[in-house]
């Protein structure tokens, strides 16, 4: 609709004006899509204040050593096997691009592919980097902000009783037991909970925290019969961080005297805003720059495997959180690195898990390889009883999944298996070699 002037100032006749629903709706429609393209204005000229402010060698210099060549500068590309620098990096025009694996961009997709961040997640990094203010957060992002404070604030409040609090002195037993040294349990901010039923309730009313904002986050939940109790109780607390070692949640583990008594040796935090535990690897937050310099992932399947594998100093090990790995794990390890070994226990059911290893093999983009610790050993044990050396060594010997799965096939036949075994095993290997000669999907 146009609107002709009535000369006054004032719309005319022919305008919509505030006098009935239809155009108070318009009114307001047009208010609503104003307020939108205002936004969108100030989002690109913060993009674009950001991307002017980043010098983009600086920002790959960070990751990849640069040389200058003429107008621009050269690296070896980390997304592949680069022996000639191919990497350029032009500072006139704040790009880069390689040319053997067809990728190139900005500041925001650099940072974006070598950390793994959303578009969001890169211009926040990037702006706090070159002292750019953002706009005002959405809700959503408000809200989720929040989390993490409280989280943050539980995971010292666990942590500092774990240190100094009598009462987590069976804590302190155990983890000493295991070999977990004070300044793991620093790196890693491990905590106790107590066996009170609302140790973090009184604490949160102490500090004025909202009761419903640490339901959301997981850490209490209501009674029936009002109020509220901890979700976590009488365990040792292992904070689990995002990339961007922001707190999204807790695996907790009940002390060995307790095991056997009814109740689950290990649990998490809930499904949450923040927490998926089939989206998230414990450590990966410590494990990043390791990642990144080795190109190689170890995913263990226990907390205590991943920290004593860090305290003997192999820090490129992540662990999943009691599940099996998947496609999104993967997705989280691609932007750091080419190979992912992961390290089954040394029992039957580590042993058994392969289906999931061998649909990532055909639709992954990463080399996968699979290492089966001795019998009845986890990777905790073993590090502790054979030292780095000898781990070094298993995982130089991993075998790549469809070689793992061969043996498990030879060892589940055995010589008496009659022809109809053999023709499942078979059509089962042909199902596999199909998907990955079809690539990835």
């Amino acid at each position: 609709m146009h609107t002709r002037s009535s000369g006054t100032g004032r719309p005319s006749r022919g305008c919509f004006a505030p006098g009935s629903m239809g155009s108070w709706t318009l009114w307001v429609l047009l208010w609503a899509w104003t307020e939108l393209a205002v936004a969108s204005l100030d989002d690109f000229d913060v993009k674009e204040q950001v991307r002017q402010a980043v010098d983009i060698v600086d920002l790959v210099g960070q990751y990849i050593p640069l040389r200058r060549q003429g107008r621009m500068y050269v690296g070896l590309c980390p997304w592949h096997d680069d022996t000639h620098p191919s990497l350029q990096v032009h500072p006139q025009r704040q790009t880069f691009r390689c040319w053997v694996c067809d990728i190139g961009g900005d500041v925001f997709s650099f940072l974006m592919r070598m950390e793994g961040l959303s578009f969001p997640e890169a211009l926040a990094q990037l702006a706090q980097r070159a002292g750019v203010p953002l706009p005002r957060r959405s809700r959503t992002s408000g809200i989720k902000q929040k989390l993490h404070d409280v989280l943050r604030w539980a995971v010292a409040e666990y942590h500092q009783l774990l240190l100094h609090g009598p009462e987590a002195a069976s804590a302190r037993e155990y983890l000493r037991r295991r070999q977990i040294s004070s300044e793991s349990i620093r790196r890693f901010r491990l905590g106790y909970a107590p066996p009170q039923w609302d140790f973090l309730v009184r604490k949160a009313q102490g500090q004025g925290l909202e009761p419903e904002l640490l339901v959301s986050a997981g850490l209490i939940a209501p009674r029936d019969s009002g109020g509220h109790y901890d979700r976590f109780r009488a365990r040792v607390m292992f904070p689990i961080f995002d990339a961007q070692g922001r707190p999204v949640g807790f695996g907790a583990r009940v002390l060995p005297q307790q095991e056997g008594s009814g109740v689950a040796k290990y649990i998490n935090t809930p499904e949450t805003p923040l927490f998926a535990k089939s989206r998230l690897l414990f450590g990966l937050d410590q494990a990043r720059e390791a990642l990144r310099r080795t190109r190689t992932a170890v995913v263990v399947e226990g907390y205590t495997d991943c920290i004593v594998a860090h305290q003997l100093g192999t820090t490129n090990v992540v662990a999943v959180l009691g599940t099996a790995m998947t496609e999104v794990h993967l997705k989280l390890l691609q932007p750091l690195v080419e190979k992912v070994i992961l390290v089954l226990d040394g029992d039957e059911a580590g042993r058994r898990r392969t289906g999931e290893l061998l649909e990532l093999l055909a639709t992954g983009p990463l080399e996968l390889r699979v290492c089966t610790l001795p019998e009845g050993t986890d990777p905790c044990d073993f590090l502790l009883q054979h030292g780095p050396e000898a781990w070094q060594s298993l995982l130089q010997n991993a075998l790549n999944a469809l070689d793992y799965k061969f043996r498990l096939i030879r060892q589940d036949l055995g010589p008496d298996a009659s022809p109809h075994e053999l023709q499942q095993a078979l059509e089962g290997l042909l199902g596999v070699l199909a998907r990955i000669l079809s690539g990835p999907q």
